[in-house]
């Protein structure tokens, strides 16, 4: 009886050794810089963000905020602190320098790298998304913390029918997304536009199974007609004339975003001379000479100076541009996007471009910052991230300048974390 005493007791004291003590959790504070917080209040200056285990626990002034003793603490004085830029439109996978063709699970994983590296921690991949990337979608890969969280939306969906469009739907489902996504564009004349049968159908049954649906359109008239038949997202500019009074007011009755993706129509015109960011240190710590050189051939920037299209999305731009600063003048929610990841649209750096384009469209670096944070988690749906709120991954980005006086200045990127963990450089 006494050994079994004594056996118990030890027992007991092994129990008690091995069961996880909560003060020595992963604390982390980053403490002394000025943090936007995503959310629209004003900056905190000389801050706390405090994580634990990947997640933000608390974000305030040092005067308000508790660190606990055995935390790892950053002293990040004169810095600034924002969210992690959210891309709710771009593409993942298939692109390897400029060359398309090249779709993988490695490719993905590279591809996701760059994003990060360029702060950008969540990509939502809207569309030639294959099975590879399903199980890197965020709702399965939290624990990675060297490339940005992946969203996607399967197969861009088509079909002579309804019933052949309606069944892509099933089989992206069948697969595992997280939207859908359709075109309705002539593409300037040059291909069949999607009749209004087919994507009232997509859209019908994309609700029916629980998916929000982002639309590539181009035109007012088919902006209008998408969102009467229920879209979820504006997932281009109208580019082709002003918006009007009437789709404003639509806009607003249906609250739905629209995501200008700026840089798609840069990269249709941009390369018929020597691109004057190709010098850029910023865009070349990831695109060196030999990427470029094809976009460097004479007698390509030639082709593209002589190209129909290409001259016409470039004469579109300001259209696009001016619809932008109308929509977010009138309340319209902006949610940021690029379309990058396609050959020539420089992911990780394009999302720079493209809120610097934003700028010269007349919108605020605050309006930019929330595009890129708040409202594109709240508007696509996306759990967890957007803003430095308790329970929130700690996805963020550390700046050398303040990106509220000067939204260029998300190019003074010092360090990206995502889960709390630094993206190695």
């Amino acid at each position: 009886m006494k050994k079994l005493a004594i056996y118990l007791c030890s027992l007991f004291l092994l129990l008690g050794c091995s069961k996880p003590n909560p003060d020595t959790a992963s604390y982390q504070a980053f403490t002394g810089a000025t943090i936007i917080d995503g959310n629209g209040a004003e900056p905190i200056l000389n801050g706390v963000l405090l994580i634990r285990n990947g997640r933000v626990l608390a974000v305030g002034t040092q005067a308000a905020i508790e660190i606990p003793e055995n935390a790892a603490v950053q002293d990040v004085k004169g810095k600034f602190i924002m969210p992690g830029i959210i891309n709710a439109h771009g593409h993942v996978g298939d692109v390897k320098g400029i060359e398309p063709g090249h779709y993988s699970t490695q490719n993905l994983l590279d591809n996701l790298g760059i994003y990060a590296r360029y702060g950008i921690t969540t990509v939502v991949s809207l569309g030639g998304d294959k099975k590879e990337a399903e199980p890197l979608r965020a709702v399965h890969d939290t624990t990675s913390t060297q490339r940005a969280r992946l969203y996607i939306a399967g197969e861009v969906i088509t079909g002579k029918s309804p019933a052949e469009a309606v069944a892509v739907v099933n089989q992206n489902h069948q697969m595992g997304v997280d939207f859908m996504k359709i075109r309705v564009d002539d593409q300037l004349g040059t291909a069949p536009r999607m009749p209004a049968e087919i994507y009232r159908a997509v859209i019908d049954r994309s609700h029916q199974l629980g998916y929000k649906i982002a639309t590539h359109m181009y035109s007012l008239a088919d902006a209008r007609s998408l969102l009467d038949a229920g879209s979820d997202l504006m997932a281009h500019s109208v580019r082709d004339q002003p918006v009007d009074a009437a789709f404003i007011q639509l806009m607003k009755k249906k609250n739905v975003a629209y995501c200008p993706t700026l840089t798609r129509e840069l990269s249709t015109f941009v390369y018929g001379d020597t691109a004057i960011f190709f010098k850029d240190p910023f865009f070349q710590r990831e695109y060196d000479n030999a990427v470029i050189q094809p976009l460097l051939d004479p007698a390509r920037q030639q082709q593209m100076r002589e190209s129909k299209s290409a001259q016409t999305y470039k004469k579109q731009l300001p259209v696009a541009m001016a619809n932008l600063k109308t929509l977010s003048d009138q309340g319209v929610p902006i949610v940021f996007g690029t379309d990058s990841g396609m050959p020539a649209r420089f992911m990780g750096y394009f999302e720079h471009l493209e809120m610097a384009m934003m700028a010269e469209a007349g919108l605020s670096p605050a309006q930019i910052v929330a595009s890129a944070t708040k409202n594109a988690a709240q508007y696509m749906g996306l759990k967890n991230v957007g803003t430095l709120a308790k329970g929130n991954w700690a996805d963020f980005l550390i700046l050398d300048e303040n990106p509220l006086t000067d939204i260029r200045n998300t190019q003074k990127l010092n360090k990206v974390y995502i889960g709390g963990k630094e993206v190695k450089k």
